[in-house]
């Protein structure tokens, strides 16, 4: 049997106000509620007779006959299970358990966030006190120049004596190392400094949890965190935890200050923020959201372009809409001599309105 489009969930809580609110906000976010049990006999007979188990499954700690022996054979079941309690007194029997979220962002965060931690949770997160401004920049189509921009937003902040770490977590195609000649970027199992104030770090499948690991403690390092998150495809399937190519956006939903959507002026980028624009107000984020117009296309046919790119930014009510010309010549220049285009031609139309661009970081 096909897994559905939309995740599933299970809810096994007691009090009637939590549990409406975990329900109204999976639901909210595209998720299916399968069963709302009100005690664990009921649960347990619902799950024995599913052929494929749910995604989630929350429980309270109240619920009734919920012993901790009966919690943990369910834990080798594979689900995902999510344990909140009703009072701090409820440690003793389960240690495991998280105190009881009031803000729905906080809540979907926490089961986005679980695809590489164990089925049940075993601490709660720690809240440290951050110092950087971490930006996504995503493109919504191939060939928008998502890694050109982060690139060089990277090393216009870098240039106001800032400390900046760039990540390439463009998972189908990483390319941060080739165009800035970086050899051994993706076996680095550190920040690797790459410039003055430039620091970069790549993202594979093998060291996935590792560089999460790292950009928790980047927070407290860096003044900036750039990260190229590459082509957003699916975006409801990605924040459902189901490829490991989307576990720095899952990462960034409620981590990262800014998420900027990147797109070309024409038919394919009109088209491509209509969607995501559509997924985009049915998944709940930390990050604003900000639109970048890129190389737009002179002419009649290019007004046009750009007219409805701006109407389909508009429909989520964005942060910002923003824009940078058409300069292909510097692009290729810059790419050519593997440098950023400070380096390459800091005089270029494309070099200043990009800089301008950086301004625009955390304002």
């Amino acid at each position: 049997m096909a897994k559905s489009e939309h995740a599933s969930a299970v809810t096994a809580i007691h009090g009637s106000d939590f549990e409406s609110f975990a329900a109204s906000t999976l639901f909210s976010q595209g998720w299916s509620v399968l069963y709302r049990a009100l005690d664990w006999v009921s649960l347990n007979d619902f799950l024995q007779g599913l052929e494929t188990q749910p995604d989630v499954l929350l429980i309270s700690t109240d619920l009734e006959g919920l012993d901790a022996q009966s919690l943990h054979k369910l834990t080798n079941s594979g689900m995902r299970i999510f344990i909140f309690r009703k009072s701090d007194a409820d440690l003793r029997q389960f240690p495991d358990s998280f105190a009881q979220p009031t803000v729905a962002l906080e809540l979907i965060s926490m089961i986005r966030g679980s695809m590489r931690r164990p089925m049940l949770r075993v601490s709660e997160p720690i809240t440290q006190q951050t110092r950087a401004h971490v930006l996504a920049i995503a493109a919504a189509h191939a060939g928008a120049g998502c890694t050109s921009l982060s690139i060089n937003i990277a090393t216009e902040l870098s240039l106001l004596a800032k400390k900046v770490l760039i990540i390439d977590a463009n998972a189908i195609s990483p390319a941060i190392a080739i165009l800035l000649g970086q050899q051994g970027l993706n076996s680095s199992k550190s920040f690797q400094k790459i410039a003055n104030n430039l620091w970069a770090l790549e993202v594979t499948q093998e060291n996935t949890a590792e560089s999460i690991t790292l950009l928790d403690t980047a927070k407290t390092e860096f003044d900036y965190i750039i990260i190229d998150s590459g082509v957003i495809n699916e975006l409801t399937q990605v924040l459902r935890g189901q490829r490991w190519t989307g576990e720095i956006l899952v990462w960034v939903t409620s981590q990262a200050d800014e998420l900027w959507i990147i797109a070309k002026s024409n038919r394919v980028g009109v088209e491509r923020v209509r969607k995501i624009s559509q997924a985009l107000s049915q998944n709940s984020m930390k990050p604003t959201i900000s639109f970048v117009q890129a190389m737009s296309a002179p002419g009649k046919r290019g007004a046009i372009y750009d007219e409805a790119f701006l109407a389909g930014a508009r429909t989520i009510g964005p942060k910002k809409i923003l824009a940078y010309p058409a300069d292909s010549r510097s692009i290729a220049m810059a790419e050519n001599e593997q440098t950023s285009l400070y380096e390459s031609n800091d005089r270029s139309l494309l070099r200043k309105s990009i800089a301008s661009l950086a301004g625009e970081v955390g304002g």
